[in-house]
Order: C-alpha cells, then sequence, then structure tokens
C-alpha cells in the first residue's frame, strides 16, 4: 500500500518507528491555544525529538506566538493568507502562519500566498482547522521527493496524507481521535483510488470530501 495510518498516540508510534526510517515529517501540530475549546489543543506536546529522530527533516505549522515554544529551527517560512478572518491580538486580522524548518531544505521561494477563502474547505467540512491542500502540497513537492515517505504524526483529518497521494508519495499518518482518524483513513483512501485514475467519471472527478463520515 502506498499508506499506512495508524489510530494512536503518535510518540508511542514514533518510539517504535527506525531511526530515519522516513524521508520527511510535515504536520501541523496542536498550538496550544485552546482553540474553540478543543481538548486537543491545550497544550503543545513534546514531540519534537521524536520527529526528528525518525526523519532528517521537519517541517511544520504554529501560530506566531507559539514558534518561541521551539528550540531554534534552521529556518521559518511563510503561509500568508489573504482575506482569512481569523483574529490577532493586535485587534486586528492575522492574515500569516510561520512554517518551522528542521533540518535542510531548498525552496525556490520561502513563502506561500494561498487566498483564505478561495483554499478554504467546503461549509460543513468536520474539522475546525484543517490545512488548505495546496499548502501541503507545496510543502511535500519541496521537502521530498517522488516516492519517498512522509510522515504526519497529527494526522487530523487527513490532509497531508491526501496531498501524499497527489504528488506520487508514500504517507504514514497518526491520529489519536477516533472520529478525525476515520475522516483521514475515507478521505487518503479515495484520494489514492483517484491518484489510480479511478473515481472517473462523466461529470469529472469526486471531491475527496464526498461520503465523508
Amino acid at each position: 500500500s502506498d499508506y499506512q495510518l495508524f489510530h494512536g498516540d503518535c510518540l508511542e508510534v514514533m518510539a517504535g518507528m527506525e531511526a530515519g526510517s522516513v524521508d520527511a515529517v510535515i504536520t501541523d501540530p496542536p498550538y496550544g491555544l485552546d482553540f474553540h475549546g478543543k481538548s486537543w489543543d491545550t497544550s503543545i506536546p513534546n514531540w519534537l525529538d521524536a520527529a526528528r529522530m525518525v526523519s532528517r527533516l521537519v517541517m511544520f505549522t504554529t501560530a506566531p506566538t507559539t514558534q518561541w515554544e521551539y528550540p531554534k529551527p534552521d529556518w521559518v517560512n511563510c503561509w500568508y493568507r489573504d482575506a482569512s478572518n481569523s483574529r490577532a491580538p493586535s485587534g486586528g486580522f492575522n492574515h500569516w502562519s510561520p512554517i518551522l524548518i528542521y533540518g535542510t531544505v531548498k525552496f525556490p521561494v520561502d513563502s506561500k500566498k494561498l487566498h483564505a477563502i478561495a483554499h478554504s474547505q467546503p461549509s460543513g467540512f468536520p474539522h475546525p482547522s484543517p490545512k488548505p491542500l495546496a499548502l501541503m502540497i507545496w510543502l511535500i513537492e519541496n521537502g521530498s521527493n517522488p516516492g519517498d515517505v512522509v510522515l504526519d504524526p497529527f494526522m487530523g483529518s487527513g490532509t497531508t496524507g491526501v496531498a501524499a497521494m497527489h504528488t506520487g508519495r508514500k504517507f504514514v499518518g497518526i491520529e489519536m481521535d477516533a472520529g478525525y482518524f476515520q475522516i483521514a483513513k475515507a478521505r487518503i483512501e479515495k484520494a489514492a483510488q483517484m491518484a489510480a485514475g479511478e473515481f472517473v467519471t462523466k461529470a469529472g472527478r469526486a471531491e475527496d470530501t464526498d461520503g465523508l463520515p
């Protein structure tokens, strides 16, 4: 299979993985900001050392203020999202997020501009904070090669896995929440089938959110 999914604690799963066994860790971990009162966002897990053991390259999104909770990165990329309605403590709107990078990677440009509305998930999407598919594709394409293994230890609704299927990578995903795990599993399975040429109809390809649990 082109993907392997684990329902469980990423620290426990990564502890059982061989050092250097994946080519890139690309993820969107909890920010520790109590987002919408979600229990999984009350604190930042101590996960980075484990991720750096299993891969030479780790890249992840975080909030402008929580980037200081991590060790000094090798570089910081910027995801800019005009038209975002996220509020900033300064009283205005927050239109950017840092992407922390540990390891060596070459981006032609170290920022990605994605219009927040154009790249949002459809109304009713069953996750409160999904990242744009185009963002994860950008990170995967610049941080790995076709056929490489990409790990997302905080898989959520599975967008990194969908991006991996679209770009010809293999994927390992870990998610603790049972509901999100099932959503991710359905999306990644469909993305793998779409990449293999299935789900093509007269109306075109099915959306990867169709038929979610």
